[in-house]
């Protein structure tokens, strides 16, 4: 399917990793507002160019995006137990099997050298499968963290020298959880806090 760039909106990146940010292609997680931002090949083709994969001339096959989204549901499993320090899960062969699927037509580049994936699938879902195994197998895994807004859990790394980030995004999640315990501080305590 060629790509045309559609009127989607650009979806905020807040994990700190191309695994994570494609873990977190969907919003308002477990809610009647669940949407999921990769549904369509139009819509991972639009994440991909978003996130500098592709050019905006690009080709995905239709038939490749149910493994697009089990490469994305392996990535939340594996690294939700990672998170709960639980043994590695068996969806962690999935990334593996994309990620060697995606080598079939992938080449060195550059110096120092640079994986290239060529055919149209690999071009978006190498680069994808080879920063979770990176995630994994690093140093980077002791810092992430998960949303605790209940209608979120998007996945991010805490780059704070404290390690004290909490919210994917202070702007959103954040707020939202402050404004919800002021209001109920506001019911519990002498003084209500009056509505506007």
């Amino acid at each position: 399917m060629a790509f045309s760039r559609s009127s989607q909106p650009s979806l905020h990146r807040v994990g700190g990793n191309l695994a994570l940010d494609f873990a977190n292609t969907v919003s308002w997680r477990a809610t009647d507002r669940e949407t999921d931002h990769i549904a369509t090949v139009d819509g991972l083709l639009h994440w991909a160019a978003e996130s500098g994969l592709i050019a905006g001339d690009a080709d995905f096959p239709a038939n490749a995006l149910e493994t697009a989204h089990g490469l994305r549901n392996a990535i939340r499993t594996v690294t939700e137990a990672a998170l709960a320090q639980e043994e590695r899960p068996r969806e962690a062969a999935i990334i593996l099997d994309v990620f060697r699927e995606c080598l079939e037509s992938a080449q060195f580049d550059g110096i120092p050298a640079r994986i290239l994936f060529r055919a149209s699938a690999a071009e978006i879902l190498g680069p994808i499968a080879l920063a979770t195994i990176d995630l994994l197998r690093g140093d980077m895994l002791a810092r992430l963290k998960m949303c605790p807004q209940d209608d979120c859990h998007w996945l991010f790394l805490d780059m704070t020298k404290n390690g004290s980030r909490r919210w994917c995004d202070m702007a959103s999640c954040g707020n939202r959880a402050k404004a919800a315990h002021f209001r109920k501080r506001g019911t519990i305590g002498r003084t209500p806090l009056r509505g506007g």
